[in-house]
């Protein structure tokens, strides 16, 4: 039985307007599986090597679908009051996403790491006691220009 793959382009647009909408569970979990088609957790060779004895490498942007992931994942915890989670996933995106600089996808990831970094930083200022006054116009959005740039195949 032939196994059924993502239409990628779609699933990361459909991952940006529920990141957008703050729906950002939904967008966490719309993106784990294109990232895990794109060999997300796949480490070195023998993790390349699939069960079936086919040969599977690891897709350029699984690194940069991982760090939407942990944006999403991370501002999910802000929402939630999670100051803990909030600085140990949000903190996460910055080393994944710079790689990615200035565009990927059509994403303006300079703009928006400069964005997560402000955001961390406000976290961190108001500390675990006072992280229900976070500001929620500092959450940033994902600006999408243009079309799917880079080839993912």
């Amino acid at each position: 039985m032939a196994e059924r793959k993502l239409d990628h382009a779609a699933e990361f647009a459909k991952a940006v307007r529920e990141f957008n909408s703050w729906r950002f569970y939904d967008a966490h979990e719309t993106l784990e599986d294109v990232w895990r088609e794109c060999g997300g957790k796949a480490r070195g060779k023998a993790a390349a090597e699939r069960p079936d004895g086919r040969s599977s490498e690891r897709d350029p942007l699984a690194d940069f679908y991982q760090g939407i992931i942990k944006a999403a994942a991370g501002f999910h915890h802000l929402l939630r009051g999670n100051y803990a989670g909030t600085l140990r996933v949000l903190g996460d995106v910055p080393r994944l996403l710079e790689p990615y600089r200035p565009t990927t996808l059509g994403v303006d990831v300079e703009r928006f790491l400069v964005d997560v970094e402000r955001a961390l930083a406000a976290v961190r200022e108001l500390g675990a006691e006072r992280i229900g006054e976070f500001d929620g116009t500092m959450v940033p959005g994902i600006g999408v220009s243009g079309q799917w740039t880079v080839d993912s195949e």
